[in-house]
């Protein structure tokens, strides 16, 4: 029976793995150890003390403002800054959509692909909008009732 040639592979890398091992720690004369003591022992105490220089940088890099030059390499928008604010499009016909952006677009020819779908959508949006503004006043409301009501019982 022929064993697999990715079996054998393995067995071969183990092999010099372990050779290779038994090897290099059998001729280390004791200027070697004393070398390889120095040197872990180095690594275990200034470790931690890296940590700590590199956690300051960090946090200084997190902390600082950046500038025109930086802003302007990063994202125009960052996703994070636009959560919580949705703002709806204008309902005008969409035949005038160049106003804004409208020199990457061509005109049509007539055809208006999807036209019926965003005035639906931005229906949708506002409907949206509308019932969590209507929730948030009858939220005040009922707040500005309970502090009422707190002033009349005393």
């Amino acid at each position: 029976m022929t064993t697999h040639p990715t079996l054998s592979q393995l067995q071969t890398y183990a092999h010099n793995f372990q050779t290779n091992i038994n090897t290099s720690v059998s001729n280390l004369t004791l200027r070697d150890y004393i070398r390889l003591i120095i040197i872990l022992g180095a690594y275990c105490l200034l470790r931690p003390y890296l940590l700590q220089l590199a956690a300051r940088f960090q946090a200084a890099d997190h902390d600082r403002d950046l500038d025109e030059d930086e802003m302007s390499s990063a994202a125009a928008i960052h996703p994070n800054s636009l959560r919580g604010q949705v703002s709806v499009p204008d309902d005008s016909s969409d035949e005038n959509e160049e106003g804004e952006e409208g020199k990457g677009r061509g005109n049509g020819t007539g055809v208006e692909w999807g036209k019926k779908a965003r005035r639906r959508q931005r229906g949708l949006i506002r409907g949206i909008l509308e019932a969590e503004e209507k929730l948030k006043r009858e939220e005040e409301e009922a707040d500005s009732d309970k502090e009422i009501e707190e002033f009349l019982m005393k």
